[in-house]
């Protein structure tokens, strides 16, 4: 179901789904965990925007099956001669929330290209998590790479650093509004829903067997340590969802990054500011 929302209200659940998992999780913890999992992992549709369409109707679209994954995501091309760039969106969002930049790349001539991460935009599925933004993106990559240019927001700028990581092609990285410790997003979570100590135990069992990742270990931060690319970190100091010190410790890791801190933009609105997409086109023109 499409939801409209609030480009800066945070992370909000219904009261009726935390109260039912306190109830379920002292009759039986397992069974608890596994429904907070499960929305743990489920993103929100929202709603496609009026101003996205123009955008969308320009790209050249197609589907690509991702085998490790063994499901297929939609993919968006808008054709260029320039610098060969690479979109991830965050968490809920979907390739067309960069609208307003991609217009910017086409005017610079990018070679721009982005996907709907599964369970995301146009891409199907009901549940995902950001191993696989990893597994995705590195599978465009092999695909229609090198690449000069890699842009991620928030959760897509998370998987984007670890993959920057393990890319020296990459010359050029963008991060808006990312996150550092995948841990920090479970324990936000489990403080938001109430879930106790031993349901929080099980659930990182699961996703250590799920994904064979330990959340623990997993940081853009760490990641940045690894990263050659000249990069541009964009961070709003008033954002809800993911608080400005995520994008400090990140810049402290690079070795030749630039942080840049906005204010009043929120998480999303960041997304479609002049200023900022001033400071990305003279950033990939540099």
């Amino acid at each position: 179901m499409d939801k409209r929302r609030n480009d800066n209200q945070g992370i909000v659940l219904p009261s009726a789904f935390i109260y039912s998992l306190r109830i379920l999780e002292f009759i039986h913890p397992y069974l608890s965990m596994r429904l907070a999992a499960f929305f743990f992992s489920k993103p929100f549709r929202y709603k496609l925007q009026e101003r996205e369409i123009p955008v969308l109707s320009k790209a050249q679209k197609s589907s690509f099956n991702i085998k490790s994954l063994g499901r297929t995501i939609c993919c968006y091309h808008w054709k260029g001669r320039g610098t060969k760039v690479m979109l991830v969106h965050g968490w809920s969002g979907r390739a067309t929330n960069f609208y307003k930049i991609i217009e910017a790349l086409i005017g610079l001539n990018c070679d721009v290209y982005a996907f709907d991460a599964p369970a995301h935009g146009k891409s199907r599925g009901l549940i995902t998590n950001l191993p696989e933004f990893t597994l995705c993106l590195e599978a465009l990559l092999n695909r229609w790479g090198p690449f000069d240019a890699i842009l991620g927001h928030s959760g897509g700028g998370f998987a984007s650093a670890y993959v920057c990581a393990h890319r020296p092609e990459i010359k050029k990285f963008i991060l808006i509004s990312p996150f550092d410790r995948s841990m920090d997003l479970f324990e936000k979570y489990f403080e938001l829903i109430g879930l106790e100590k031993k349901a929080q135990s099980l659930m990182y069992n699961y996703f250590f067997r799920k994904t064979n990742i330990d959340v623990s270990e997993f940081s853009s931060s760490i990641s940045a340590q690894s990263i050659n690319a000249k990069t541009l970190v964009i961070h709003d100091e008033n954002d809800r969802e993911v608080e400005l010190y995520n994008s400090i410790n990140i810049d402290k890791n690079l070795k030749n990054g630039e942080l840049i801190v906005t204010k009043g933009l929120g998480h999303r609105r960041i997304l479609r500011t002049e200023s900022v997409i001033d400071k990305i086109v003279s950033f990939l023109k540099s």
